[in-house]
């Protein structure tokens, strides 16, 4: 799962009060956290140890920073492993190039991956590739998404109500209960049914060519929140038609804003600036600004071709005007302005 949005919106301040609460539990030693920076080869032989040890290469990799999760000399090999045991299989042989010279190779049983990790929209255009949506690495994530928080709270830890730090406990002996459970889930006739009647139509839904590795690989997320939500509500192994509809609800909830966290991952850089070129015209004074100031704003993104592409696009499509203005010494200037949704200036 990623959690998208501005920096210093709190994300990892909540996402660290989760990891907290898995720490405290360990299960056994059953349950593993790894929050270091890691590398594909600490990951990979992380996997053997908890394998030797526990019997499953079960564990949650926490990022509370994406960029320094997949930075770009390990980024491909990590999107390697992650897309490789993705479907979560019980045994899988897995070789390096050195070991493939020395004949070795790791031997994986039961294998569970977990990835947790915070990002801003501006990074995810940065940091993850075009080739990356398309090809299927990001499909394969669930991107919770909000544009900002319209809560403001100093010190939240004084205003926290006594009914809400009383569930952390509760929480914690649920947790345990339902880390102890042992089985195979089964899903009933019922939630089998409309199961098989949306998955014959389940591609309709995508509207978004980014997410299209999402919804295609939809008919696994929702069975795996559905035995979450079952966990959860009942404590049972068994997916049942409300867990079926609980899941797709809460997929639904998420998928409306998930395209945005992606608005820029794209190809073209003028198109993958758009967005920013017009949150920097929407808020400069007056809602206008100059070419000149936006191409030193942006000297490190594109050059002057891109943003005349950017700025032509965008008064095609209505959004700014164009004009002409003399500045200071008689030279003209070129001036981008916002057009409100009534078509004012």
């Amino acid at each position: 799962m990623g959690i998208i949005g501005p920096t210093g919106d709190g994300k990892t301040t909540a996402a660290d009060i989760s990891v907290e609460i898995l720490t405290e539990l360990k299960l056994n030693q059953k349950l593993e956290v790894v929050q270091e920076r890691a590398t594909s080869f600490y990951v990979l032989e992380l996997m053997q140890q908890l394998t030797n040890k526990v019997g499953s290469a079960c564990f949650t990799l926490y990022a509370p920073e994406m960029k320094n999760f997949m930075t770009d000399m390990n980024k491909g090999e990590l999107v390697t492993i992650l897309t490789s045991f993705y479907t979560c299989p019980s045994y899988r042989e897995y070789r390096t190039k050195t070991q493939i010279k020395d004949g070795d190779y790791y031997k994986y049983k039961e294998i569970c991956i977990n990835v947790l990790a915070c990002s801003t929209p501006e990074w995810l255009t940065m940091g993850t590739s075009a080739e990356d949506v398309y090809g299927g690495f990001t499909g394969r994530f669930i991107y919770v998404y909000n544009a900002g928080s319209t809560r403001s709270c100093p010190f939240p830890e004084d205003d926290i109500p006594q009914h809400v730090l009383d569930m952390k406990p509760r929480l914690i002996h649920d947790l345990q209960i339902i880390g102890n459970l042992v089985g195979n889930f089964v899903i009933d006739d019922d939630a089998k049914m409309i199961y098989r009647v949306w998955y014959e139509d389940r591609m309709k839904e995508c509207t978004d060519e980014r997410l299209r590795g999402y919804y295609s690989r939809k008919r696994d997320t929702v069975l795996k929140v559905a035995m979450l939500l079952s966990l959860a509500t009942k404590n049972a192994l068994e997916i049942t038609v409300d867990d079926m509809n609980a899941a797709w609800k809460t997929l639904a909830d998420v998928e409306q804003k998930m395209g945005d966290a992606f608005a820029g991952i794209v190809e073209d850089p003028a198109l993958r600036y758009q967005d920013l070129v017009t949150a920097q015209i929407s808020t400069s004074p007056g809602m206008q600004i100059s070419r000149a100031e936006l191409l030193r704003k942006n000297y490190h993104k594109f050059d002057y071709v891109v943003l005349d592409r950017i700025t032509t696009n965008l008064h095609g499509r209505g959004i700014i005007e164009v004009t002409n203005q003399r500045a200071k010494g008689g030279r003209i200037e070129i001036m981008y302005r916002m057009i409100d949704v009534d078509g004012t200036t």
